[in-house]
Formats: C-alpha cells, structure tokens, sequence
C-alpha cells in the first residue's frame, strides 16, 4: 500500500492473533444496529481496529490559535457581555469550523455551561473549541487510514482491502477472523464497509474500557 498504516509490532499482532483465535462471530450479528452484540465479537472488533494506528489524543493550542479564538469570541460579543448566547457561538462556529452547528449541538453545548451565567464564558468557549480541534484531528487522522486502506479509491473498503490491508498489520491473524470482523463491521451487509462504517468501529476499538478488555484478552 506504499505506507505503514498500523505501526504494529510483529509481537503485538502475534498476541492480537492469538486472542483472535478463540472468536467465533456469527455472520449476522451486530449488522443491524450500531452495537456489537456478542462479547467475544466485541472484544474482536475492539482488537482488530486498535492495531490500525489512530488514536484520539488531548491537543493544546499553539500562542497564534489561541489568539484567534479569543480574537473570534470577542468579534461574536458584540454586546460585550462578557459571554456568548446561542446564536453568538453558531456563528463563532462558522467562523472558526466553517459550518453551521445543528440543533444538537447546540443545545448540547448550552446544556453544560454553568447554570449561573447567561451564556459561554471564554475559558468555556476556549475548551469547547480545543475539544472540537480534537475531534477534528482524530476524524481526519481516521479518514487517512481509510483512505490508506481503499487500494482503489473507491469510497468503500471490500473484503479483499481488508485482508490485505490487516494481512500488514496482523499478518498472522487467519481469514476466517477477517472474515468474521469484516461481517461484524459491516453494518448493512453490502459487502462493502462505508467511511461510516470504519469511523464506527475506530471509535469502538478506542473506547476506555474495550480497550482495557482487549489488552487482557
């Protein structure tokens, strides 16, 4: 594939093999919602997709960053309220992410700023933007191991991309545990693993506790 997506070691994928061995993943499980169902599948899944390389990390901004987004919270008080309303942080959104922020979003950030005050304070607002930076990286570094992993460029990954792709990572896990894993990522049994598909079982792998679970395995 012309670059080293997992950065495994050969003992880490000699334990992630061995681990893998026991699974015994029913092709129809976990396709139908957005949960792998059974424990061994997902202590799997969670094992399979820690090899591949992305990991969320905590991101601190540089001096010149940090300045635009005090510079950016200043433009949207106009008032100068000392705080941002709900419509004052969509825009500080749009200026700093470039979209518009759902309703969702929205109310879930107003939801946990302090009670007491009427909006956004800045520290506030500073560590919600940090945490969207974050979220953003980790997006973009997951969208290169798929884009890494799409020999073909097709916008899915198949079966034989994934075989090929976790052979260089794992090299000694069997196709059947491939197979398996493939199925359970699968999520609507296309044969095809859409960039949503991938996310999720990315996100799924770097969970705290399945990671936790799958070190022990």
């Amino acid at each position: 594939m012309g670059e080293d997506v997992g950065g495994t070691r050969p003992s880490s994928a000699s334990r992630t093999a061995g681990s893998l061995a026991g699974c015994r993943c029913k092709p129809g499980v976990g396709r139908r919602g957005r949960e792998f169902r059974r424990p061994d599948c997902r202590v799997a899944v969670a094992m399979f997709f820690s090899q591949a390389g992305a990991r969320p990390r905590t991101w601190e901004a540089s001096q010149s960053e940090h300045k635009k987004w005090v510079e950016v919270f200043k433009a949207c008080d106009e008032e100068n309220k000392g705080y941002l309303s709900r419509e004052d942080f969509k825009v500080a959104v749009v200026m700093l992410f470039g979209y518009k922020p759902s309703k969702i979003e929205a109310d879930s950030v107003m939801s946990s700023v302090d009670p007491n005050t009427s909006g956004i304070l800045l520290k506030e607002f500073l560590d919600i933007v940090r945490k969207k930076k974050e979220a953003q990286l980790y997006r973009n570094e997951i969208r290169h191991i798929f884009t890494a992993f799409d020999r073909h460029y097709h916008g899915y990954l198949t079966l034989e991309d994934f075989k090929k792709a976790f052979k260089q990572v794992a090299p000694k896990l069997s196709e059947r545990i491939i197979l398996e894993v493939f199925r359970e990522v699968d999520q609507d049994s296309d044969g095809h693993v859409s960039f949503k598909d991938f996310e999720y079982a990315m996100n799924y792998g770097q969970n705290p506790i399945m990671r936790k679970t799958a070190d022990k395995s």
